[in-house]
C-alpha cells in the first residue's frame, strides 16, 4: 500500500512540479477553471494564495508555479499536509526557503523527488507541462521510459483522458494544473485497477460523498430507483436471486432473461448517492469467463459490517481451455478459486486465484471441515454456549456467545474468532477475543464490531460504567471507561486503547 501512496505522490507532485514553466495569461477565460479549484478545494485537494477583498479564495490560477509551491500542492492534494507540517527538516537541499522544508523534506522522505542536484533542490524555478503530466502518468502507474517517454507523455495523458483540450502544453498556468489534477481524479489506475479518485478514497485523503458531489459522473445521472427500474423490467430483465443493501449501493446476484446464449449467473450493483461516482449506475462486479458448458456460480458471498466491502468467490475443479496447444488458444478459466474483493464506496474490485491441488485449498472439504467443526465446538460444546449476534468477514467469523452452562454462577460472555478457509490464520482456528470486566463476575459486551474496508484488521469496544472492584471489594481491578480493541487478522495480534468515559479512545 506505501508504495501505491508513494506511486499517487509522485504523479500529483510531478503534476506540481510541472507547473514551473509558464506564459501569461493574458487573454484566457479561467472562469472554468476557478470553478474547478472551488471543487477542488471542497475536497481539501487545493488551496489558493489568499483572499481577495470580497473574502473568495485568490487561487493565483494566472501564473506558474515555482517547483517548492508545487511541492506543497502536492502535499496538500493527497491529502498529507498536517503530516508534512510535523516533520523537521531532513531534506540536504540548501536552496529551499524555510517555509518549504517540511513539504520537500516529506516529498524527499517518500522517494517523491531528487531534486536537481545532491544539495540543490531547485527552488524558485518552474516546471514544464511535460513534467506535471509525466508525474500525473506516475500517478496513474504508468512507468516513464516502458509506457512512454519523459519528454512526450502527451499521447497517453490523452489516451488516459488527462489532458483536456483547454490545457496549454507550453504555457502551463496553475489554470492547466486543476484541469489535469481534476481530469485526474477520475481516470482509470494502469491495468484497470481502479481510478485515482478511488485510491484517494481508500487512503483516507478524500470523502466519497464529498467527491461525488463535487464531480458527479454526468449531469444526466438517474436516480437510484430508476437505474433498478431499468435494470430489472428492460428489454432483458435482470431477475433477482439475493441481494445485499449497503449506504453505497444494492448488490444483486441473479441472471439476465432473454440472452441470445441462456442465461448465466451475473453480479450487478446499482449506486446509491454514497457511491463515489454518484448515484444511478449499473456496475458489473467481474466473474471469471466461463463458456456455456459451465454451472459454476458465485459462492461465499459476504457483505461487511461496515457496508463498504463486498466479498465473493467462484471455484473450479479444473481448467478449461479452448484449442489448447494451438496459437489460438483461449483460458477461460484456471482451475483454484477465484476470489474477489470489490470497495462498494469506489466500484474497484480485486481478486486472487487460489491454485488447486492444495491441501487446505479455500473451499475444498479440508478447510470447509475445520471451520465447521470450530463453529460446531464453540456453539455445542461442554457449556453449551447460547448465540447472541455473529458477525461476518473475509477471512473469519466473531461469534458473541453467553454460557448456560452448569459450570458457572450466572452468564459469562465470550467473544471467539474463528478463521474461515483462506485465512492466514488457518482455516478452523479459535481465537478468543478479550473483554473488559463490567461487573465482578461479568464480561462487557462489545458495542460494535467493525471489519476495515481491506479486510486485514477489525476494531471493536465496550464501555465499562463503573470501576470494577476486586474480590476485597475496595481495590479497582478496572477502571471505568471505553475500551477499544484492533485485531490483526494477519497474524491474530491484538491492540488495546483506554478512554475514560466521555472521550474517544485517542484522547
Amino acid at each position: 500500500m506505501r508504495g501505491r501512496i508513494r506511486a499517487a505522490l509522485s504523479a500529483l507532485l510531478c503534476l506540481a512540479l510541472c507547473l514551473g514553466t509558464a506564459g501569461a495569461a493574458e487573454g484566457r477565460d479561467l472562469t472554468e477553471q476557478e470553478a474547478l479549484a472551488g471543487k477542488l478545494q471542497s475536497l481539501g485537494l487545493f488551496l489558493g494564495v489568499g483572499e481577495r477583498a470580497d473574502g473568495s479564495a485568490d487561487f493565483a490560477l494566472d501564473r506558474p508555479l515555482t517547483r517548492e509551491e508545487a511541492v506543497t500542492m502536492l502535499v496538500r492534494a493527497l491529502g498529507k499536509e498536517d503530516e508534512a507540517a510535523a516533520m523537521e527538516k531532513t531534506h540536504p537541499f540548501t536552496d529551499v526557503p524555510a517555509w518549504a522544508d517540511s513539504y520537500v523534506s516529506y516529498a524527499w522522505e517518500n522517494g517523491l523527488t531528487k531534486g536537481t542536484s545532491d544539495t540543490a533542490f531547485g527552488a524558485g524555478e518552474t516546471a514544464t507541462g511535460a513534467m506535471y503530466v509525466t508525474f500525473m502518468l506516475r500517478a496513474l502507474d504508468y512507468v516513464d521510459g516502458e509506457d512512454f517517454t519523459w519528454d512526450d507523455p502527451w499521447v497517453l495523458a490523452r489516451a488516459c483522458g488527462i489532458l483536456p483540450e483547454r490545457v496549454d502544453r507550453e504555457n502551463f498556468l496553475r489554470a492547466d494544473a486543476v484541469e489535469v489534477t481534476a481530469a485526474a481524479l477520475s481516470a482509470q489506475l494502469k491495468g484497470g485497477a481502479g481510478t485515482l479518485s478511488g485510491r484517494l478514497i481508500v487512503e483516507g485523503a478524500i470523502d466519497p460523498t464529498e467527491y461525488g458531489q463535487a464531480f458527479p459522473m454526468d449531469q444526466g445521472e438517474k436516480t437510484y430507483e430508476e437505474a433498478m427500474a431499468e435494470l430489472t423490467e428492460g428489454v432483458m430483465p435482470f431477475v433477482i436471486e439475493e441481494r445485499w443493501e449497503s449506504d453505497y449501493g444494492t448488490v444483486l446476484l441473479g441472471q439476465y432473461i432473454g440472452t441470445p446464449h441462456g442465461a448465466g449467473p451475473a453480479l450487478r450493483m446499482v449506486t446509491k448517492a454514497a457511491y463515489a461516482g454518484g448515484q444511478g449506475r449499473v456496475l458489473a462486479l467481474p466473474l471469471p469467463a466461463q463458456d456455456a458448458s459451465s454451472d459454476a456460480r458465485p459462492d461465499r458471498l459476504s457483505l461487511s459490517e461496515d457496508g463498504r466491502t463486498f466479498t465473493y468467490s467462484v471455484h473450479f475443479d479444473s481448467a478449461n481451455v479452448l484449442l489448447q496447444g494451438t496459437p489460438e488458444e483461449y483460458v477461460f478459466h484456471q482451475m483454484g478459486t477465484y476470489v474477489y474483493t470489490t470497495d462498494l464506496c469506489t466500484g474497484d474490485t480485486r481478486h486472487k486465484i487460489v491454485t488447486a491441488g492444495m491441501e487446505g485449498l479455500p473451499g475444498t472439504p479440508a478447510e470447509q471441515q475445520a471451520y465447521d467443526d470450530a463453529i460446531r465446538a464453540i456453539l455445542e460444546g461442554d457449556y453449551n454456549r447460547r448465540e447472541l449476534k455473529r458477525w461476518e468477514g473475509e477471512t473469519c467469523t466473531v461469534l458473541l456467545t453467553q454460557n448456560t452452562g452448569v459450570f458457572h454462577a450466572g452468564l459469562t460472555t465470550f467473544l471467539d474468532l474463528v478463521g474461515k478457509p483462506g485465512s492466514p490464520l488457518g482455516a478452523g482456528e479459535r481465537m478468543p477475543l478479550p473483554l473488559p470486566l463490567a461487573a465482578p463476575e461479568e464480561y462487557a459486551q462489545p458495542a460494535e464490531l467493525i471489519f476495515s474496508s481491506d479486510g486485514q484488521s477489525l476494531t471493536y469496544s465496550c464501555a465499562v460504567q463503573i470501576d470494577v472492584p476486586g474480590m476485597d471489594g475496595v481495590t479497582v481491578i478496572q477502571e471505568k471507561g471505553v475500551y477499544s480493541y484492533t485485531v490483526d487478522l494477519s497474524t491474530g495480534e491484538v491492540t488495546q486503547a483506554f478512554s475514560p468515559l466521555g472521550e474517544t479512545a485517542g484522547g
